[in-house]
């Protein structure tokens, strides 16, 4: 007999309170963008080394009167690239399997957008006015988050920034030791900056005193961001490109994401080709497909002109040449057909904290992994690029069917691939298809989760073997709307909840 159940709400997302706070939001009848502008701001207390007020993203969007569209919230580059001191710090960060170079300080700081996002869905999709919504996080800001693994683990990680200023060590350490597991995290000036930011005019981030403290900062120690970068900045809506997947449509983001051409040619390179799941002909066709795409992630102009091969309805835009390493996704649905999959990142965090807030801003032009003319390169007054990718699958109705969206850096896109892969193509129950084992290759190394079949001499690089699952992969947290099921992904603390009716 057919299910005749409807979906009341679904969610999945990276923190159990993310998640609480939206499903709490959809229970009392608030709808998906409720939900989403309530998660996204608790976020920012329980995943605060990857959301935040100085932060940007991508949300990919879909309504049953408005259709299909990205919302843009990325961060941008400052109007003028032309100082005399530009004030960076080297940072190296140790990954375990790979050590990075990023910069922090005020010349890395780009202009943000996430409270303009919220500032959006709250003008033209919330049906609950702001000053409920921000109640959440208020009470979490006040009360305390206490640390979960990954959390803690990405502390561990981000050591070296978050003790370099007074308020990053005051926030995140105890005794001059960043905080562990179970340690509670309190952030009582973001309480009351939530406060202020209800009451006060709707373009009051941009347009008070938040802006004007970032920028005399910025201003006063060799930062390149000003007053008027902040208040000329705004969410932009895209068309989503579309490209078809089998009997399914899978919609990404365009440039300045470049996850979504990358997701769109590694899928091309795989789909439709037989073989046994997790032989050697399997890790093959993966290699194989990383081979055909990867290399384009670090050329804009080359991945337009090979995705224009193709995809002739892929767009181009003026963007500036960088990527973003901290993420977070969630995804949300609710009873009225409304469906988000929001991606947000900081970067590494920049060591500066907005004033009054417990924020940290994001250190977007300090990644130097595609500047390769150097830290300054950048393109004045333009989105920057960036590997989130928030994905939506649609049916031949043009019906969504399924919700996607991992963090991860580089790997974001080729996550998120080899999920869609595994469902589609191999026929696996969402569960099994998220946490069947993935692989990953750069330029000099293999990652891969014990799983697959291969011969070592066949392989020309260092390989890296996990015998467990490992948020490097990242967390491809999904919904499938068809199948009324909801996964966060066991790497990265994935939390989700579907409730039928």
């Amino acid at each position: 007999m057919k299910d005749q159940s409807k979906i009341k709400y679904a969610i999945a997302a990276g923190h159990h309170l993310t998640a609480k706070t939206a499903e709490d939001i959809l229970a009392a009848g608030g709808n998906a963008f409720d939900a989403c502008v309530a998660a996204y701001l608790v976020s920012f207390v329980a995943e605060p080394l990857m959301a935040s007020a100085g932060a940007g993203g991508f949300a990919n969007i879909y309504t049953p009167d408005k259709g299909n569209f990205i919302l843009d919230f990325f961060c941008q580059t400052p109007s003028n690239n032309s100082i005399s001191q530009p004030n960076y710090k080297e940072i190296l960060l140790d990954f375990g399997e790979s050590q990075e170079t990023f910069f922090v300080g005020p010349a890395s700081m780009a202009v943000p957008g996430a409270m303009a996002l919220v500032q959006y869905l709250v003008e033209h999709y919330c049906s609950i006015p702001l000053r409920e919504l921000v109640i959440p996080a208020q009470t979490l800001a006040k009360n305390g988050v206490a640390l979960t693994d990954f959390q803690a683990y990405d502390l561990q990680l981000l050591n070296t920034i978050l003790t370099d200023s007074e308020e990053g060590r005051a926030l995140f350490a105890t005794d001059g030791q960043v905080k562990k597991k179970g340690d509670v995290l309190l952030m009582p000036q973001y309480a009351d900056f939530l406060e202020s930011y209800a009451r006060e005019k709707p373009d009051w981030f941009y347009r008070g005193e938040p802006a004007l403290s970032v920028t005399d900062y910025a201003r006063e120690h060799g930062g390149y961001i000003r007053y008027e970068d902040f208040r000329n900045y705004q969410v932009i809506r895209r068309e989503p490109f579309l490209f078809p997947y089998g009997d399914q449509y899978i919609s990404v983001p365009p440039l300045p994401s470049l996850g979504g051409g990358l997701l769109a040619l590694f899928l091309r390179k795989t789909a439709e080709k037989k073989y046994e799941v997790g032989s050697k002909e399997h890790f093959t066709i993966l290699r194989n497909a990383y081979h055909n795409s990867f290399p384009y992630g670090k050329d804009v102009a080359s991945l337009i002109a090979e995705m224009h091969l193709h995809y002739p309805n892929y767009t181009s835009i003026d963007s500036a040449d960088i990527s973003t390493s901290g993420t977070s996704h969630f995804n949300i649905c609710d009873d009225k057909g409304n469906a988000i999959a929001l991606s947000t990142s900081i970067g590494e965090g920049c060591t500066y904290f907005i004033p009054g807030t417990n924020m940290q801003m994001n250190n977007m032009l300090g990644e130097t992994a595609l500047l390769p003319d150097g830290l300054d390169s950048w393109k004045q007054d333009a989105r920057l690029n960036s590997m989130m990718c928030p994905t939506i699958v649609f049916d031949q109705a043009r019906a969504p069917s399924i919700l996607i969206g991992t963090g991860g850096a580089t790997r974001i896109p080729f996550s998120i691939s080899q999920t869609l892969m595994n469902y589609y193509e191999h026929k696996m129950p969402l569960y099994e298809a998220i946490h069947f084992p993935r692989i990953y290759e750069s330029e000099n190394q293999i990652y891969l989760e014990k799983g697959y079949d291969y011969n070592t001499a066949d392989i020309d690089k260092t390989i890296r073997v996990w015998e467990e699952l490992d948020m490097v992969f990242g967390g491809t947290h999904s919904i499938d709307l068809v199948n009324k099921q909801a996964v966060g992904d066991r790497r990265r603390e994935g939390v989700a909840k579907i409730v039928v009716k």
